[in-house]
């Protein structure tokens, strides 16, 4: 086993035999010193229009950091957590900066580097019912190898199912709500996410394309997107649709 592999298990063995979130947050900052990140949070995704806060598992971020973040809604502009509502992998800060340029976006980024939070390393975590969360690890620098990322997406996992596993149901909620949307409105967008116009699809349901694209656009509405395609993106990582 390489020493990479065996410090893994290391980790992860810990992390399995934490009795308390106390425990995790101790084992994520020893994980720390094999890695080069220097803070870390656990912490559900909220649906665009709400606050973090409810959703938030184990914060190791600055106290200054967090508490800012927090009372300004940073959520809402946060390249980091834009990108993670699409990304089935792990990726770097600057990756999702570089996707999410607004001045929003970049005055995030920018407060958080006054909080020694320059580079960092996110891992979105999926359920098979639609939950999704995300781990992500801070420093002034971070330089990961391949392994060393492959490495530190094991941990989160496990970092997560772990931290979850010991929370009280009654005091946070970390499921998202899935919209209810109509066998009408599903079915639209099944056919949209198969590439299919809005004329096509009447054809095929026998409604006219106006009716078509007013079931689109509720079903958009209620899944918080901005149109057709982040709909149907939305709708399948929700498995909506499959």
């Amino acid at each position: 086993m390489t020493n990479i592999s065996q410090m893994t298990f290391d980790h992860v063995e810990n992390l399995q035999a934490s009795l308390s979130l106390d425990d995790i947050l101790k084992y994520l900052t020893l994980a720390g010193n094999d890695f080069g990140y220097e803070n870390f949070s656990i912490s559900g995704v909220p649906n665009p229009n709400e606050k973090i806060d409810p959703y938030v598992i184990l914060c190791g971020w600055p106290g200054d950091w967090a508490s800012r973040y927090l009372e300004k809604e940073y959520v809402k502009y946060d390249p980091v957590i834009n990108n993670i509502r699409s990304s089935s992998m792990p990726f770097m800060w600057q990756e999702a900066a570089l996707k999410f340029h607004s001045t929003e976006n970049q005055k995030v980024m920018h407060e958080a580097k006054e909080f020694g939070l320059v580079d960092g390393f996110s891992t979105p975590i999926y359920s098979t019912h639609g939950f999704q969360a995300i781990v992500t690890f801070g420093a002034k620098k971070l330089l990961l190898s391949k392994e060393q990322k492959a490495a530190l997406h094991l941990i989160s996992i496990y970092a997560h199912n772990k931290a979850r596993s010991l929370l009280p149901d009654a005091n946070i909620r970390l499921e998202r709500e899935i919209p209810a949307l109509t066998a009408r409105e599903i079915e639209t967008l099944k056919w949209s996410a198969s590439g299919k116009t809005a004329w096509e699809i009447s054809v095929i349901l026998s409604i006219s394309q106006r009716t078509v694209e007013q079931y689109i656009t509720s079903a958009a509405m209620k899944l918080h997107s901005v149109n057709r395609t982040q709909a149907v993106a939305e709708a399948l990582r929700l498995q909506i649709i499959q």
